[in-house]
């Protein structure tokens, strides 16, 4: 079984890296020149669309050719807390069992489908979306998970941090051009508030909520952990 490691880099240290040649290691770098020896699959790519861009982008070209599972994780993952697990090794045995998995999953529902997925109010978006950092989006986020999931129900299983696992399989459940439709919305933008909406789609889209049970335990082990 091959497994590959794609990262999606800006400006971070990727040294951590060297710990994990035994995994088939994608660099897309979106921020100035790199030199590694840690892999000789290095791209350079526009600093466009968010990670969810780079994911695409890679999904794309390896599509005939992916390997067993796929991890996706930023340039930095011990900055993300229980967004995503530091070792990636951490992600295959669930990987392997339910074809995806996420260091911690999360609920969207019905206060969740805010058009703009309340970003406007969000400390760390609040600026950037008043100066227009971030694109607008003419359909909101609801129309947008409809438009590729016409069945999407309101109870959502979710992911975070954009780092996530997936076998091949999944990946390929859906053809080429489905990749390549969204991958057309991201690229006109740099962060791209359809961006953020992916953030919180991949893991409905390759799982179809066969995870939506667990995510129900986790928010409700994150509460009691707030409250106790």
């Amino acid at each position: 079984m091959n497994n590959s490691i794609i990262v999606s880099r800006y400006d971070e240290d990727i040294s951590w890296l060297e710990s994990y040649k035994d995994f088939n290691i994608y660099i897309y770098n979106k921020g100035s020149n790199l030199e590694t020896k840690i892999s000789e699959k290095v791209y350079k790519l526009p600093n466009v669309g968010r990670e969810s861009h780079t994911w695409l982008y890679h999904i794309i070209k390896n599509y005939n050719n992916l390997d067993s599972v796929n991890i996706f994780l930023q340039g930095r993952v011990d900055d993300l807390g229980k967004m995503a697990y530091t070792n990636p090794r951490d992600y295959l045995e669930k990987t392997i069992k339910f074809g995806f998995s996420a260091r911690r999953l999360g609920l969207l529902g019905p206060l969740h489908w805010k058009k703009n997925i309340g970003i406007e109010k969000d400390v760390r978006y609040k600026a950037k979306w008043e100066n227009g950092e971030i694109s607008r989006s003419s359909k909101g986020f609801r129309d947008f998970a409809k438009n590729l999931f016409p069945k999407i129900p309101i109870f959502v299983a979710t992911s975070y941090g954009g780092c996530f696992a997936v076998t091949n399989q999944k990946i390929k459940k859906y053809d080429l051009s489905f990749y390549e439709d969204i991958l057309t919305t991201l690229e006109k933008h740099p962060n791209p508030i359809e961006g953020h909406f992916m953030e919180r789609l991949w893991c409905y889209l390759f799982t179809e909520n066969i995870l939506l049970k667990q995510a129900i335990i986790d928010v409700i082990k994150t509460k009691l952990k707030i409250f106790f």
